[in-house]
């Protein structure tokens, strides 16, 4: 196992911290080398540790869905609560809301969904998807960090290729080749974690690609979403393919999917990210 990887799977086995009737805290850590803006906390890693969080509170479920909002920065140097409420508990589906704490602030909260785990309802529904997209092969294809001059390029836990030709065309669109830089543990939540960090990888630039002219913006992820359709084993190769609809009034959306190796589409994100000029 990478020291990188090893490093992201040690900081997202949340602590149990407090619980109470109706809810359960989980106690974080952050810290360097998590993808941060200086001390500026990786949007990815609150909605790792948020999806863990979950996951644990209700380990007889699987994640589904997630749809968090980002209220305030956080920071990569403070320790972090994540409190989960129970909202809703069916015979097949859950509801529970994560309120992350940092410094005595509510930073982000989200919506979590989770299913029973049931053979039986999954083979009783059809199975459906629309063709995986084409990529380029890995061999053309370069590492994304190196690309962009990012410190410690190769110290990272997650690994994103990407055509070098298709890094500055501009274009609100970017397919990319992307695996964890080590194994991950045989424990399906682990996985879905792994994908949920790094599906934040991208989406918020994509959004200001076609702008580069109109000058520098300041950006600030509004809000991030999962939806897991078919289970995750995410240390082999997957494609995510991202691409942004529209840029208005300040704000812009972006969504990606996750397909294997196989073309197996696994997951789809999207992500709301406020944009404005530097004056």
């Amino acid at each position: 196992m990478s020291e990188a990887i090893g490093r992201l799977l040690h900081r997202l086995d949340l602590e149990p911290g407090e619980a109470g009737d109706g809810f359960a805290t989980w106690k974080g850590t952050a810290g360097q080398h998590a993808l941060n803006m200086g001390n500026r906390l990786f949007g990815g890693f609150v909605f790792a540790q948020t999806i863990v969080a979950a996951g644990r509170t209700d380990p007889e479920r699987d994640v589904h869905s997630v749809q968090q909002v980002f209220l305030r920065a956080g920071n990569a140097s403070d320790p972090l609560e994540y409190r989960v409420e129970q909202l809703f508990s069916g015979r097949t589906f859950a509801s529970v809301r994560v309120e992350v704490h940092q410094g005595g602030q509510i930073i982000s909260h989200s919506q979590v969904g989770l299913t029973l785990r049931s053979e039986t309802m999954r083979a009783a529904s059809p199975d459906r998807q629309k063709p995986a997209p084409v990529l380029a092969s890995r061999d053309t294809m370069a590492n994304r960090d190196v690309l962009r001059n990012r410190p410690n390029p190769h110290d990272q836990p997650v690994e994103m290729l990407i055509d070098p030709e298709q890094e500055n065309d501009g274009q609100p669109f970017v397919a990319t080749w992307t695996r964890p830089s080590g194994p991950l543990p045989d424990d399906h939540l682990m996985h879905q974690a792994v994908m949920g960090f790094t599906s934040d990888r991208g989406l918020m630039s994509i959004i200001a690609r076609p702008h580069a002219k109109a000058g520098a913006f300041r950006g600030a992820t509004l809000d991030h979403s999962i939806w897991f359709h078919r289970p995750v084993r995410f240390d082999d190769w997957h494609s995510y393919v991202m691409q942004s609809p529209t840029l208005s009034e300040g704000r812009g959306l972006s969504r990606g999917e996750f397909h294997h190796a196989d073309g197996t589409h696994v997951a789809s994100t999207q992500q709301q990210g406020m944009f404005r000029l530097v004056d």
